[in-house]
């Protein structure tokens, strides 16, 4: 951990000493030129990483800083931003190899620090995707009329537990998804996109298309999905079914 928390703190000073804090915002929206999804994806790392081995109020002060600037240029709803980065800078407290909060949690379950660190990385997968969701479709934090933002949270928590049930391999109402690994991981991709296409907004940022559309495909995903399912836990009543066709 000592030498975790050293080089840690190696990096954050070399960003400070050689001024490349400053120009950092510059340098993301350089690599990520027009592309808003991949400027987000360099800027959730960096806020990982810049957020390892700090206090969650100083990682934020820090990243509204270095951070920010990149961000906001590129577009994006003020708040939603500063949510983003105060977000992901404390997601590094499940996130090996620093996973504060996991590592303080290690001694009470008796099992080994790292294990821990990945066990609360596997279970809490769900939570490196919000982010995004909410960045890129502000109604997610109440930015918008209250129809909308209705919509948005009802398809934005069907996501979620598709999502989660995906990651998961267990669905809510339903059980364990699949039983040999070969029929499950269908389902699971399956419902995975499904999950991930109602939690996306749609727009420029995606090729134009509108959000109904995808709205649409994930119903199919879906649909697909719980077809296989029910196929596997009612195979007699699946061969009836075909039979009396």
């Amino acid at each position: 951990m000592a030498t975790i928390l050293a080089g840690v703190g190696l990096l954050l000073g070399a960003l400070v000493l050689t001024g490349k804090v400053g120009s950092l915002a510059y340098d993301l929206i350089a690599m990520a030129g027009d592309n808003t999804v991949i400027l987000l994806i360099a800027g959730a790392l960096t806020s990982m990483v810049l957020g390892m081995g700090m206090t969650i109020s100083a990682a934020y002060l820090f990243l509204a800083i270095a951070l920010a600037p990149a961000l906001t240029e590129s577009g994006l709803d003020p708040l939603a931003i500063h949510m983003f980065m105060l977000y992901w800078g404390m997601i590094s407290y499940i996130t090996p190899p620093i996973a504060f909060a996991a590592f303080a949690a290690a001694p009470i379950s008796g099992s080994s620090s790292m294990r821990t660190g990945f066990e609360a990385m596997r279970l809490g997968t769900i939570i490196y995707f919000i982010p995004f969701f909410f960045v890129l479709n502000p109604a997610l934090i109440g930015q918008g009329t209250t129809a909308e933002i209705a919509s948005v949270l009802g398809s934005a928590i069907v996501g979620v537990l598709l999502l989660s049930a995906a990651l998961q391999g267990y669905l809510l109402g339903i059980g364990r998804l699949g039983h040999a690994r070969f029929v499950q991981w269908p389902i699971r991709v399956a419902l995975f996109t499904g999950g991930l296409l109602l939690l996306v907004p749609g727009g420029d940022n995606f090729g134009g298309i509108s959000g109904s559309v995808f709205t649409l495909v994930a119903v199919g995903c879906v649909a697909v999905a719980l077809a296989l399912q029910f196929v596997i836990q009612n195979p007699n009543k699946a061969r009836i079914g075909v039979l009396s066709e």
